[in-house]
């Protein structure tokens, strides 16, 4: 016969074992995405397919590169994206500038599509 402490040891064990299955399964959401040099950069291949995005958006790097180039300044883009900080649009822009090539793959690619998708032919 079960005295009541061990009872209460069977309940303890089964939140125990409830509290690592949490914990396990934010280990492993958490190895979905990959660390940067950048502190505010991060990429995930279920975020934008891998595209650098800022960490805690769904904002990526190429568009703020993109904005600065239509003419934003870093304070327009905070207008345009309250959620963002100062500190993660200029991260965003030294990101761009530590990997050129990939983002400017990311910027062409964006570029065929709305293309692609302007000039589609109705069938």
């Amino acid at each position: 016969m079960e005295t009541t402490i061990e009872i209460q040891i069977v309940q303890e064990l089964r939140e125990l074992k409830e509290q690592v299955r949490a914990l396990r399964e934010k280990v492993d959401a958490a190895q979905a995405y990959v660390v940067t040099e950048h502190p505010h950069i991060y990429t995930s291949e279920k975020m934008h397919g891998g595209e650098p995005t800022i960490r805690g958006t769904a904002i990526t790097v190429r568009t703020i590169v993109e904005r600065t180039r239509l003419g934003d300044s870093a304070h327009e883009i905070l207008n345009a994206y309250p959620i963002l900080t100062l500190a993660q649009v200029y991260d965003a822009l030294a990101y761009y500038h530590d990997h050129l090539a990939e983002i400017e793959t990311y910027i062409r690619e964006n570029q065929e599509a709305l293309w692609r998708l302007a000039n589609r032919v109705s069938t």
